[in-house]
C-alpha cells in the first residue's frame, strides 16, 4: 500500500550522507540551535511531557523571531521580518505561540 502510494507519488527520497551536515546546512543548523538551546537550558534535567513540550515552545518562538531580511518603508528604519510574520499573518506585532493542552 505505501509502496503503491510513493510510486504513484513518484516520491523519490533524497538522504545526506551519515555525518555530513554540510549537506543540509540549513535545517541542520537550525537542529544544532535546537540542541544547543535544550542543553543550555536543560542541562541533566529530567522533566515531565508537558514540562518539556513548554521548553520546546519556547525554544521554537525564540527561533522564529530572528531575522531573516529587513523591511524598508518610507521614512523609518529598517524593521527585521522573521518567520513569526508568515506564522501569525495578518497580525502587526509578532507573539508567542500560545500553546493550549488538553489534560486527560
Amino acid at each position: 500500500m505505501v509502496q503503491n502510494f510513493i510510486a504513484k507519488e513518484r516520491i523519490i527520497w533524497k538522504n545526506i550522507i551519515e555525518r555530513s551536515p554540510w549537506w543540509g546546512g540549513f535545517y541542520e543548523r537550525m537542529v544544532r540551535s535546537v540542541k544547543e538551546s535544550l542543553d543550555k537550558i536543560l542541562g541533566k534535567a529530567l522533566l515531565s511531557c508537558e514540562e518539556m513540550t513548554t521548553i520546546l515552545t519556547e525554544i521554537e518562538a525564540v527561533l522564529n523571531l530572528r531575522p531573516l531580511s529587513y523591511v524598508y518603508e518610507e521614512n523609518d528604519e529598517p524593521r527585521p521580518l522573521t518567520p513569526m510574520h508568515f506564522l501569525n499573518f495578518g497580525q502587526n506585532q509578532p507573539t508567542y505561540p500560545v500553546l493550549r493542552l488538553r489534560r486527560s
